[in-house]
Formats: structure tokens, C-alpha cells, sequence
């Protein structure tokens, strides 16, 4: 298992991954994920979370039943100080 750390919008892999987890940490305003399944932002959206500021949420699925990407993962963070941690095989 691998994960990572955005802090902004940012294409986080290229090819096929596998999700099985996403933790969304909201900084210091509310804040929101959006998956989506490219790698500029312009593909089928897959996964989104919302938090309020200074809290945060957690996203797991099974590992038979994992979220496929198949073209990349891009992920659309907003909220000032936000963080989203990915976990990916």
C-alpha cells in the first residue's frame, strides 16, 4: 500500500490505481476532495469529500471492492490549509 500527502490541486499519478482509502483534513476553513479519474481534471470524477474547517473525514472501501482509475488520479483540493492523504496500490 502507498499513499500520498496534496496540499494543492495537483495530478497525483498517471496510469491505472487502485484507491482504498482517502483521509481529507480540513485546514482552517471548510474544505473538499474531488477524484477525478484523468490527469489534468477533465475526466469522470470519482471520488469527493466534504469537511468543515479543522476536522476531517475518512473514506475506505474493502480491498476486492477498491476504486479503479484507470487513466490517473487528479486531485481537486480547495479550503485554506487543507490536506488529503491517498492510499493506493
Amino acid at each position: 500500500m502507498n499513499v500520498i500527502k496534496s496540499v494543492t490541486t495537483e495530478s497525483l499519478s498517471t496510469g491505472i490505481s487502485r484507491i482504498y482509502a482517502v483521509v481529507l483534513v480540513g485546514g482552517s476553513a471548510n474544505s473538499s476532495v474531488v477524484l477525478n479519474d484523468s490527469v489534468s481534471g477533465t475526466g469522470t470524477d470519482k471520488i469527493a469529500l466534504k469537511v468543515l474547517a479543522n476536522d476531517s473525514k475518512t473514506f475506505v472501501v474493502d480491498g476486492k471492492d477498491a476504486v479503479t482509475f484507470d487513466t490517473g488520479v487528479y486531485s481537486t483540493l480547495s479550503g485554506s490549509g487543507a490536506s488529503v492523504y491517498v492510499y493506493y496500490k
